[in-house]
Protein backbone atom coordinates (compact mmCIF):
# COMPACT_ATOMS: atom_id res chain seq x y z
CA UNK A 1 0.00 0.00 0.00
CA UNK A 2 1.40 3.41 -0.99
CA UNK A 3 2.12 5.84 1.84
CA UNK A 4 2.14 9.60 1.48
CA UNK A 5 5.22 11.39 2.80
CA UNK A 6 4.58 14.34 5.09
CA UNK A 7 6.74 17.42 4.88
CA UNK A 8 6.68 21.20 5.20
CA UNK A 9 4.26 21.49 2.26
CA UNK A 10 2.11 18.53 3.28
CA UNK A 11 1.32 18.57 6.99
CA UNK A 12 -1.46 16.62 8.69
CA UNK A 13 -4.14 18.56 10.56
CA UNK A 14 -5.30 16.77 13.71
CA UNK A 15 -8.75 17.78 14.94
CA UNK A 16 -9.64 14.93 17.30
CA UNK A 17 -8.01 12.41 19.63
CA UNK A 18 -6.21 9.68 17.68
CA UNK A 19 -3.33 7.21 17.58
CA UNK A 20 -0.40 8.21 15.39
CA UNK A 21 1.90 5.63 13.87
CA UNK A 22 5.16 6.45 12.11
CA UNK A 23 7.93 4.53 10.41
CA UNK A 24 11.22 5.75 8.96
CA UNK A 25 12.36 4.42 5.60
CA UNK A 26 15.97 4.63 4.40
CA UNK A 27 17.14 2.91 1.22
CA UNK A 28 14.24 0.49 1.33
CA UNK A 29 14.78 -0.49 4.98
CA UNK A 30 11.96 0.31 7.43
CA UNK A 31 12.34 1.08 11.12
CA UNK A 32 10.05 -0.35 13.78
CA UNK A 33 6.63 1.27 13.95
CA UNK A 34 6.45 4.02 16.55
CA UNK A 35 3.03 4.62 18.17
CA UNK A 36 1.88 7.80 19.91
CA UNK A 37 -1.46 8.66 21.52
CA UNK A 38 -2.41 12.24 20.59
CA UNK A 39 -5.04 14.13 22.57
CA UNK A 40 -6.53 17.40 21.38
CA UNK A 41 -6.78 19.57 24.47
CA UNK A 42 -9.93 21.45 25.33
CA UNK A 43 -8.67 24.80 26.48
CA UNK A 44 -12.00 26.18 27.66
CA UNK A 45 -11.97 29.98 27.48
CA UNK A 46 -8.28 30.02 26.65
CA UNK A 47 -7.81 31.44 23.18
CA UNK A 48 -11.26 32.95 22.86
CA UNK A 49 -11.41 36.52 21.70
CA UNK A 50 -12.09 39.05 24.43
CA UNK A 51 -15.53 40.63 24.35
CA UNK A 52 -16.62 44.21 24.76
CA UNK A 53 -16.60 45.14 28.46
CA UNK A 54 -14.45 42.19 29.54
CA UNK A 55 -11.75 42.88 32.08
CA UNK A 56 -8.62 40.97 31.16
CA UNK A 57 -5.01 40.42 32.04
CA UNK A 58 -2.85 40.50 28.91
CA UNK A 59 0.19 38.31 29.40
CA UNK A 60 3.01 36.50 27.59
CA UNK A 61 2.72 32.83 28.63
CA UNK A 62 6.26 32.04 27.46
CA UNK A 63 7.59 34.39 30.14
CA UNK A 64 4.67 34.53 32.60
CA UNK A 65 4.69 38.33 32.39
CA UNK A 66 1.56 40.46 32.48
CA UNK A 67 1.24 43.86 30.82
CA UNK A 68 1.08 46.51 33.54
CA UNK A 69 -0.27 50.05 33.40
CA UNK A 70 2.64 50.93 35.71
CA UNK A 71 5.65 52.50 33.97
CA UNK A 72 7.96 52.23 36.97
CA UNK A 73 9.48 55.66 36.34
CA UNK A 74 10.37 54.81 32.71
CA UNK A 75 8.68 55.26 29.35
CA UNK A 76 7.85 51.56 29.13
CA UNK A 77 5.16 49.40 30.71
CA UNK A 78 6.46 47.15 33.44
CA UNK A 79 5.85 43.41 33.58
CA UNK A 80 4.19 41.62 36.48
CA UNK A 81 5.10 38.03 37.33
CA UNK A 82 2.04 35.81 36.99
CA UNK A 83 1.46 32.08 37.41
CA UNK A 84 -0.94 29.80 35.56
CA UNK A 85 -2.28 27.44 38.21
CA UNK A 86 -3.20 23.78 37.78
CA UNK A 87 -6.90 24.74 37.56
CA UNK A 88 -6.11 27.17 34.69
CA UNK A 89 -6.63 30.23 36.87
CA UNK A 90 -4.06 33.03 36.81
CA UNK A 91 -2.50 34.45 39.97
CA UNK A 92 0.01 37.17 40.81
CA UNK A 93 -1.61 40.04 38.93
CA UNK A 94 -2.79 43.27 40.57
CA UNK A 95 -5.34 45.92 39.65
CA UNK A 96 -2.56 47.65 37.62
CA UNK A 97 -2.55 44.63 35.25
CA UNK A 98 -6.28 44.61 34.51
CA UNK A 99 -7.47 46.11 31.21
CA UNK A 100 -11.03 46.81 30.09
CA UNK A 101 -11.75 45.64 26.55
CA UNK A 102 -13.58 47.78 24.01
CA UNK A 103 -14.70 46.17 20.76
CA UNK A 104 -14.60 49.11 18.34
CA UNK A 105 -17.00 47.40 15.92
CA UNK A 106 -14.56 47.56 13.00
CA UNK A 107 -12.45 44.49 13.74
CA UNK A 108 -10.23 46.40 16.17
CA UNK A 109 -9.99 46.49 19.95
CA UNK A 110 -8.92 49.06 22.51
CA UNK A 111 -7.67 48.29 26.02
CA UNK A 112 -8.10 50.82 28.81
CA UNK A 113 -6.94 51.25 32.38
CA UNK A 114 -8.51 53.97 34.55
CA UNK A 115 -10.39 55.24 31.49
CA UNK A 116 -7.30 55.70 29.30
CA UNK A 117 -6.53 53.48 26.31
CA UNK A 118 -3.08 52.04 25.81
CA UNK A 119 -1.79 53.51 22.55
CA UNK A 120 1.25 54.68 20.64
CA UNK A 121 2.58 57.97 19.39
CA UNK A 122 3.91 58.54 15.88
CA UNK A 123 7.40 57.43 16.93
CA UNK A 124 9.12 55.36 19.63
CA UNK A 125 8.22 51.84 20.70
CA UNK A 126 6.61 52.72 24.03
CA UNK A 127 2.85 52.33 24.61
CA UNK A 128 1.65 55.24 26.77
CA UNK A 129 -1.84 55.44 28.22
CA UNK A 130 -3.92 58.08 26.44
CA UNK A 131 -1.79 58.18 23.28
CA UNK A 132 -3.72 58.69 20.02
CA UNK A 133 -2.98 55.44 18.10
CA UNK A 134 -5.01 53.20 20.39
CA UNK A 135 -6.63 50.60 18.12
CA UNK A 136 -5.29 47.05 17.92
CA UNK A 137 -6.07 44.00 15.82
CA UNK A 138 -5.67 40.45 17.07
CA UNK A 139 -3.88 38.00 14.79
CA UNK A 140 -4.11 34.29 15.56
CA UNK A 141 -0.75 33.00 16.82
CA UNK A 142 -2.00 29.43 17.33
CA UNK A 143 -2.56 27.47 20.55
CA UNK A 144 -5.08 30.02 21.81
CA UNK A 145 -2.59 32.91 21.61
CA UNK A 146 -2.71 36.18 19.70
CA UNK A 147 -0.33 38.72 18.20
CA UNK A 148 -1.65 42.18 19.16
CA UNK A 149 -0.90 44.65 16.34
CA UNK A 150 -1.30 48.44 16.36
CA UNK A 151 -3.39 49.48 13.34
CA UNK A 152 -1.49 52.70 12.61
CA UNK A 153 2.08 51.84 13.52
CA UNK A 154 1.87 48.19 12.29
CA UNK A 155 3.89 46.99 15.30
CA UNK A 156 3.16 44.21 17.75
CA UNK A 157 2.96 44.31 21.54
CA UNK A 158 5.88 42.35 23.02
CA UNK A 159 7.43 41.41 26.32
CA UNK A 160 10.97 42.58 25.52
CA UNK A 161 12.64 40.08 27.80
CA UNK A 162 16.23 41.31 27.52
CA UNK A 163 15.10 44.84 28.49
CA UNK A 164 12.64 43.66 31.14
CA UNK A 165 9.69 45.72 29.90
CA UNK A 166 6.81 45.86 27.44
CA UNK A 167 7.13 47.69 24.14
CA UNK A 168 6.11 47.21 20.50
CA UNK A 169 8.09 46.04 17.49
CA UNK A 170 7.36 45.67 13.76
CA UNK A 171 8.93 42.28 13.13
CA UNK A 172 8.37 38.91 14.81
CA UNK A 173 11.67 37.17 14.18
CA UNK A 174 11.87 33.39 14.08
CA UNK A 175 12.66 32.17 17.57
CA UNK A 176 11.20 35.26 19.27
CA UNK A 177 7.51 34.36 18.85
CA UNK A 178 7.10 33.83 22.59
CA UNK A 179 7.74 37.53 23.26
CA UNK A 180 4.78 38.44 21.02
CA UNK A 181 2.31 35.54 21.44
CA UNK A 182 -0.10 36.82 24.09
CA UNK A 183 -3.05 35.44 26.03
CA UNK A 184 -6.09 37.11 27.56
CA UNK A 185 -7.20 35.99 30.99
CA UNK A 186 -10.73 37.11 31.84
CA UNK A 187 -10.86 38.59 35.33
CA UNK A 188 -14.00 38.27 37.44
CA UNK A 189 -12.68 39.97 40.57
CA UNK A 190 -10.13 42.76 40.31
CA UNK A 191 -7.58 42.67 43.17
CA UNK A 192 -7.88 45.82 45.26
CA UNK A 193 -10.54 47.29 43.02
CA UNK A 194 -14.05 46.97 41.67
CA UNK A 195 -15.04 44.02 39.55
CA UNK A 196 -17.27 46.27 37.46
CA UNK A 197 -15.86 47.25 34.02
CA UNK A 198 -14.75 50.84 33.51
CA UNK A 199 -17.13 53.00 31.52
Amino acid sequence: EAREAYGADNMPVITEDCTLKAVAVLEGVCSAVQTLQYTVSDSGEEGTLPEDGDQVVIYAPAYNKALSADYGGSYYNQGTDVTVNSDDTLSGYTDMDVWTVKDNGDGTYSFSHDGQNIGMGDSFSSMPLGEKNDKWVLEDAGNGLYYVKNTVRNVYMEWYDSNGNWSAYYNIAEGSEGMFALSFYKVTDVPGGSDEPDE
